[in-house]
């Protein structure tokens, strides 16, 4: 497992989270009471209300409503961004506007907003490093210190949307070398489900939180894996269902191995828990935000892919 340092969510067809006055008496009372003024201003409850801070949070929560869904990935010298293409095609609104980066466990970078890459005559549609300077896309390089891991996935922010302290500090598997999860976990995530657990992984923990990939005992053709966010009071599942197949049941060439699964971010926001996860397979990767609703972890519109197969 790796410290994140410092630095939220394939194939674009594969996408995948509101005085009374006291009247004049000209009798004496036992125990006078002050009067109070019809001018005097109403006394302010004292109830705690939702302040917006520079950082952009609330009451130190991250605002979903804030987030954009613009992803990129980077360069092969870790130094540049670009974005990756909607569904539908269309342009990043006011590019120049976005000054963060998100991804990598919870890593925040400043960038900043270089020019509007229009694709070339090289460009083979594919979403990677070998097309990096041929694709369409707004590029954007890196401001200070930061650090982007290659080819990495990440999700951009605008000026005073997300700060360093918007996301739970969490390490994260290394290069795809997962522990299991232990004993007591396991047979917590059985209970809930109600089948066995054939194998797992712990993709992302902090102190008291971790997030987990797990894959249930077959039954049949039905096949299930889920991404399970675990703390001391719930357990919230992302599921993923699928019908066995022999070459792949869930990713091209994937076999009955779900693929590999990354943690982009992890957040407690004013929707409650907020998952940013790219999960990658032989053809691409999908990219998508994840939100606490109704027990569970549902889908929200933060949502891309990228397309590197064959490249």
């Amino acid at each position: 497992m790796r410290k994140k340092g410092m630095w939220i969510g394939g194939a674009i067809g594969l996408l995948l989270l509101a005085g009374c006055t006291n009247s004049e008496s000209n009798e004496p009372t036992p125990t006078p009471t002050p009067a109070v003024s019809e001018l005097a201003e109403t006394p302010v409850p004292s109830i705690e209300t939702p302040v917006e801070t520079d950082d952009g949070s609330v009451n130190g929560q991250l605002e979903l409503s804030r987030l954009e869904n613009v992803f990129a990935f980077a360069d092969e010298t870790g130094q540049q961004l670009i974005t990756i293409p909607s569904e539908n095609g269309d342009e990043v609104e006011d590019p120049e506007q976005f000054v963060t980066a998100v991804g990598n466990g919870g890593d925040r970078v400043e960038i900043e907003y270089v020019r509007r890459q229009e694709a070339n005559d090289q460009d083979t549609n594919r979403q990677s490093i070998d097309n990096f300077n041929n694709m369409a896309g707004d590029i954007y390089k890196i401001k200070g210190e930061g650090i982007l891991l290659p080819n990495k996935s990440y999700l951009l922010a605008k000026e005073g949307v997300v700060s360093q302290d918007s996301f739970v500090d969490i390490t994260s598997a290394e290069d795809g070398q997962y522990e299991q999860a232990d004993a007591d976990t396991i047979a917590r995530v059985e209970g809930l489900k109600g089948r066995k657990v054939t194998s797992s992984s712990i993709l992302s923990e902090s102190d008291q939180e971790k997030v987990a990939l797990v894959v249930f005992e077959r039954d049949g053709d039905d096949m299930l894996a889920s991404i399970a966010y675990i703390n001391d009071d719930k357990v919230l599942f992302k599921d993923f269902p699928a019908t066995y197949n022999e070459s792949g049941t869930w990713r091209v060439d994937g076999g009955d191995d779900p693929g590999r699964f990354e943690v982009l971010f992890l957040a407690h926001s004013d929707e409650g828990v907020l998952l940013g996860i790219a999960w990658a397979g032989a053809e691409g990767e999908n990219l998508f935000v994840l939100q606490e609703a109704d027990g569970a972890l549902e889908d929200t519109d933060l949502k891309g892919g990228r397309y590197w197969s064959p490249s």
